[in-house]
């Protein structure tokens, strides 16, 4: 069995470096390929190819917080892994900010062993219960068409919020940039299929991420309506899987992050006092690290990992 690790990184080449360098050390036979934004400015795909040795695909436009074109280098990673024929099982979705928490071959025996074909994080969107601690979160992302705003009308929009709450046709978003939301009926959520909502960051079978990829591109109608929602990025694969019936899928994406009092959806960056933490559970990875703050808890992380 053979593992694909797709990297997202908008940051320069030393972290990547360190991330991929620690996958292969603890899984010799895996594949890795890199998704750049060079649109960040930090550096070239090009400099991030000759600095880390590996494929890497340049985005053709900035991956934004908050909208579709985020998980766009996902999506041209799967087309490209199938185009060039590369030999895979598992695609597993990292950030640059990502680590592992233990020895990789534990992953690949859990892969080989569970009978799932994906694992990641999902819930009913309209469930008043979820995650988010925020009952009318999934009608507010998923149920209205966000158009954007000058960001020079923030200002105002920040005093129309108020309306948020004494109507429903029109909703203020301000967390990812100025953005005004009309309630459209109907919704491709009114005609039998269910939206659900997630993480990012997933383990997919082969087979998952061809049938997402296969989706994206032949369900136009549905792809037009995400394109103007709040985060479709933590909707599309969940939406797209879970309804298909067609796979097994395991609600558990494996992954350790602490959203403790975030208000704009970042994850806290871990220290090495959260190794305990980040080691404690079923955790193979962890986000959100930074070596410039702290590079103790990666090494005692390697320590762990081999």
């Amino acid at each position: 069995m053979r593992i694909c690790y797709f990297i997202q990184n908008h940051l320069g080449p030393s972290q990547a470096s360190r991330l991929i360098a620690t996958l292969r050390r603890s899984q010799p036979e895996c594949f890795v390929l890199v998704g750049h934004d060079p649109f960040a400015g930090q550096c070239s795909a090009d400099d991030l190819r000759r600095a880390l040795d590996v494929d890497v695909l340049q985005a053709s436009e900035p991956a934004r917080r908050g909208y579709l074109s985020l998980l766009h280098p996902y999506f041209d990673a799967v087309e490209w892994l199938a185009d060039r024929g590369i030999d895979y099982d598992w695609i597993v979705y990292l950030s640059a900010q990502d680590y592992p928490t233990r020895p990789l071959q534990s992953l690949e025996t859990l892969l080989a062993t569970s009978g799932y074909d994906g694992f990641l994080r999902f819930w009913n969107a309209a469930s008043p219960v979820n995650p988010w601690g925020r009952r009318r979160q999934g009608l507010i992302r998923y149920h209205y068409q966000y158009f954007d705003a000058p960001e020079w009308t923030t200002p105002a929009l920040r005093l129309f919020r108020w309306s948020n709450r004494v109507q429903s046709l029109v909703h203020v978003h301000l967390v990812y940039g100025p953005r005004v939301g009309l309630r459209r009926k109907p919704s491709p959520f009114d005609h039998g299929l269910s939206c659900y909502a997630g993480f990012q960051w997933t383990t997919l079978r082969r087979e998952c991420a061809e049938y997402v990829v296969e989706h994206v591109h032949s369900d136009r109608d549905l792809m037009r309506w995400f394109g103007r929602t709040i985060c479709p990025c933590e909707s599309v694969v969940q939406t797209l899987l879970v309804n298909s019936g067609r796979f097994n899928l395991c609600n558990d994406d494996l992954r350790f992050a602490d959203f403790t009092g975030s208000r704009n959806g970042r994850p806290r960056t871990l220290t090495a006092e959260d190794v305990p933490a980040i080691t404690g559970g079923t955790y193979y990875f962890a986000r959100k690290f930074d070596p410039q703050r702290d590079a103790r808890v990666l090494d005692l992380l390697d320590e762990r990992i081999g």
